[in-house]
């Protein structure tokens, strides 16, 4: 291990350069290690159907990062209650892992950039199945994939198994591209909204259609009623109406039925 990644990794995890920390009491190895907002970061990955999405555009996003700063690894992960799911990957085919301290949750729970030198000597990240196990993560760079409402869902990260400086002053790079997966997310999410909205809308358009159809068609038998009372009684058409509506009355059937019996009877007749 060479000074400059000593040195890198002390500055990752005293936080003398402002970013790339651990950041809060989860610097503190003796702290105990929780995530008061995964609840809420859970209800923003269900809302934002972020899980739904193919993944296609992410691994490209994530194939760039890693041609970017020259490393092997790249992901664009969602962090969920209990794992993290490699959405956008470059260099390895996992799905996803369980979540572990030190480095993707570490960036989500405190919604700031991580920088690790060398994993494996940091006491939050070195139980990370990552790094511990045979993957052996130890060069480590990730940013929050922060939404539009504040909430941290996911990171944009690089890594290798080898130790190397962190490159802090590349961190706006590595932001963008995390700005340019969370556009992808909302507008995909806009599109999904606009699409639902345009269904409701047919359906609602498509029932009031129905309506009118409906009444039109109890409005025209009306009618055909009193056209008939009119020409058998020799009655004008408010009087019409009103023997329509006192028969309607009388039997407690709706207006529409009374006419439909007596057009439907003048009909039968007429065939015969």
């Amino acid at each position: 291990m060479s000074d400059n990644g000593a040195n890198s990794t002390a500055e990752s995890t005293t936080g003398s350069t402002g970013t790339g920390t651990h950041g809060g009491d989860l610097a503190n190895p003796g702290l105990p290690y929780a995530d008061p907002h995964a609840k809420a970061r859970a209800d923003a990955i269900r809302r934002w159907q972020v899980l739904d999405i193919p993944p296609d555009c992410y691994h490209e996003i994530a194939a760039l990062a890693a041609r970017l700063f020259g490393t092997p690894y790249a992901v664009v992960t969602v962090v969920d209650e209990d794992d993290i799911w490699f959405h956008g990957r470059h260099g390895l085919d996992l799905p996803g892992v369980p979540i572990g301290p030190g480095l993707c949750h570490t960036v989500v729970v405190t919604g700031e950039p991580l920088g690790l030198a060398n994993a494996e000597i940091d006491p939050l990240a070195c139980p990370n199945p990552l790094v511990a196990g045979p993957f052996g993560v130890r060069h480590y760079f990730g940013v929050p994939l922060r939404t539009a409402d504040g909430h941290s869902i996911g990171t944009m990260a690089v890594f290798d198994t080898a130790p190397r400086p962190v490159p802090y002053d590349r961190t706006d790079i590595l932001e963008s591209l995390a700005s340019l997966v969370v556009r992808e997310f909302e507008i995909r999410l806009a599109a999904r909204v606009a699409v639902a909205q345009e269904q409701e809308e047919r359906l609602a358009a498509e029932v009031r259609f129905a309506d009118l159809s409906a009444a039109l068609g109890t409005h025209g038998t009306i009618g055909q009623a009193m056209g008939i009372l009119m020409a058998q009684r020799r009655l004008d058409s408010e009087a019409a109406f009103s023997a329509l509506r006192s028969v309607s009355q009388k039997k407690n059937v709706k207006l529409a039925d009374v006419a439909r019996t007596l057009v439907t009877d003048v009909e039968r007749q007429v065939r015969r």
